[in-house]
């Protein structure tokens, strides 16, 4: 795994809804920059939006 994508990992691990939008547009200019491959962009994505998620739609309901 590259250090790009551990950097934007641990930034996940304790982000607010900006910063996990955040976390996810800087994994796509991480892939396309080829600093990530493509698992590691598809898994800092889904779990960007597992805190997008949880933290986002968490007082809706």
């Amino acid at each position: 795994m590259s250090q790009t994508f551990d950097a934007l990992k641990e930034k996940l691990s304790n982000a607010d809804l900006g910063q996990a939008k955040e976390v996810m547009e800087q994994a796509k200019q991480a892939h396309a920059d080829g600093k990530i491959d493509e698992n590691e962009k598809n898994e800092l994505m889904e779990s960007a939006k597992s805190v997008i998620g949880g933290k986002g739609l968490g007082g809706i309901f």
